[in-house]
């Protein structure tokens, strides 16, 4: 079902991959479209244990593509230097294979938000609450369930 790495030299462990997973603060979240047309999208995203979380507007792009084919690819990378007279670029990455859907539980949709607001606003916590308050019932919330991560560097 999944291809083997080609530079098996660079691969990592699962666990180092899901550390790069977590300490990105933004990735790739890759879907396909019922035309055929695939589509890439970045977004800002927590791991919360072996679940990567992300929020959206309740419509749009992503959304409709994930409605025809819940497969999804999330890619990130980190720690990326480029070194030009070596010809070579210094990078961890991470690409995580699963399937996305809509969070619907309010619990876990509270949770997931609450975890994001923690990782991105947490010396905010009253602009954090105020925009729960307001938005929660127009933000959507996708959950990634992993089939399969991969993780790369060269350090």
């Amino acid at each position: 079902m999944f291809h083997d790495m080609r530079r098996r030299d660079l691969a990592l462990p699962d666990s180092e991959a899901w550390d790069i997973l977590a300490k990105a603060t933004w990735g790739v979240l890759s879907t396909l479209g019922p035309d055929g047309w695939p589509y890439g999208v970045p977004l800002n995203h927590v791991v919360v244990g072996k679940q990567l979380y992300a929020h959206c507007a309740q419509a749009g792009h992503k959304l409709e593509n994930l409605a025809f084919e819940p497969r999804v690819s999330y890619c990130v990378v980190t720690e990326d230097e480029v070194l030009p007279a070596e010809l070579v670029t210094w990078y961890e990455s991470a690409i995580l294979f699963g399937r996305a859907a809509l969070v619907e539980a309010h619990a876990e949709k509270r949770a997931a938000l609450e975890a994001l607001l923690t990782r991105f606003a947490a010396d905010f916590p009253e602009q954090g609450a105020e925009s729960m308050k307001k938005d929660f019932a127009r933000t959507a919330v996708i959950r990634i369930t992993p089939e399969q991560v991969t993780g790369k560097a060269r350090r």
